[in-house]
């Protein structure tokens, strides 16, 4: 399985990334998975980023705070707890797996993306 975080200031693209990943290795043939790692409250509603990354065809797609996540597969979530980030990856039986967050952790490759700006004369 390969893992790759995509990381970056707030509102600089990168669900909007992991999205266009997903659908490009989707389309390939390639079994899709994605992490999304939240300061907020979790809760077991599809929606927001874990919902994009679902319609975008990844399956399943967790939502991960601190030591405890939702696992989202098919209509079905599950709360789970875990120790590091990695342990998350048990729940995936996938080709790639795309990880939005986790600025500080290092145990997979990690691209960061910068927001476009703009210039106006």
């Amino acid at each position: 399985m390969r893992v790759m975080a995509i990381i970056g200031a707030s509102r600089s693209g990168k669900t909007t990334t992991i999205a266009e990943l997903i659908r490009v290795h989707v389309a390939r043939g390639e079994r899709v998975g994605a992490i999304k790692h939240t300061h907020h409250p979790l809760n077991e509603r599809d929606r927001g980023d874990t919902n994009t990354f679902r319609n975008a065809g990844a399956e399943p797609v967790i939502l991960a705070g601190d030591g405890e996540a939702v696992v989202f597969r098919g209509t079905e979530t599950e709360r789970v707890s875990f120790g590091k980030p990695r342990d998350l990856l048990a729940h995936f039986d996938v080709d790639v797996v795309f990880v939005e967050g986790w600025k500080q952790v290092d145990d997979w490759p990690r691209f960061t993306v910068e927001e476009a700006r703009i210039l106006r004369p």
